[in-house]
């Protein structure tokens, strides 16, 4: 009977630590999975975001379109040095509207970063998105914003003494306000503020505070009433 017992408890303890590598394999599987799970929405979280960042680039010019039915393609820099992008460019039924389709792209670099060292053909395609956009054009300020031959004549002055390529009051493409350095902002930046009736408040919450406490210390704005307003201290 004590051998009968023996043999019993032997086996239950075989099963019983059976069953439990095959329950600790099963959860290990489940951890595994969810790991990679959260791994996976991060990376598509951060591609959407890049997405959205080379949408509002190609907004601001940042990204020149030279021909239709074209297919760019680029990185991120060093800050996402696994990260690339492909641009389509696709014209619609629609004259003048274009479609864009942005693909953000995924492979880990065998070492440190190198500009224009990344391969498109072996990355994964993370996110795509689509979006449409008019071709872009220029602006007649005097049409656009109607401003009178006599304030025409004198914004399109200031512009000209500028001396800055490109800015035309006439012809003018907002893509080169991204391009300008520092200098070059802040000086032509109060011409286009009041040509459009603006002052510097109305632009405060879109400028980095960095970037707007340096434009006031420049005394550029002083003419456009850009300083402290009035009651700003009492509230």
């Amino acid at each position: 009977m004590r051998t009968s017992r023996r043999g019993y408890v032997l086996l239950e303890t075989v099963i019983a630590t059976g069953l439990l590598i095959v329950g600790l394999a099963v959860l290990g599987a489940q951890i595994q999975d969810s790991d990679m799970a959260i791994r996976q929405m991060r990376l598509r979280l951060r591609a959407m975001t890049l997405a959205e960042q080379q949408l509002a680039e190609l907004d601001l010019g940042l990204i020149e379109l030279d021909s239709v039915d074209e297919v760019q393609e680029g990185d991120f820099g060093p800050r996402y040095p696994d990260y690339g992008w492909r641009l389509i460019t696709e014209p619609t039924a629609i004259e003048g509207m274009y479609r864009f389709t942005v693909e953000v792209l995924y492979l880990i670099r065998d070492g440190a970063y190198k500009e224009d060292d990344f391969d498109y053909e072996a990355a994964n395609i993370l996110f795509t998105t689509h979006a449409f956009r008019p071709a872009p054009q220029a602006l007649d300020l005097g049409i656009d914003f109607g401003l009178s031959d006599e304030d025409l004549a004198r914004v399109t002055e200031k512009l000209s003494n500028a001396g800055i390529p490109g800015l035309d009051a006439q012809s003018f493409d907002p893509a080169i306000l991204a391009k300008l350095d520092f200098a070059q902002l802040i000086e032509v930046l109060p011409v286009f503020l009041d040509a459009l009736g603006m002052e510097l408040g109305d632009l405060e919450a879109l400028i980095p505070p960095g970037v707007l406490e340096e434009l006031k210390k420049s005394g550029a704005l002083d003419e456009l009433g850009g300083g402290d307003k009035p009651g700003g201290d009492g509230g």
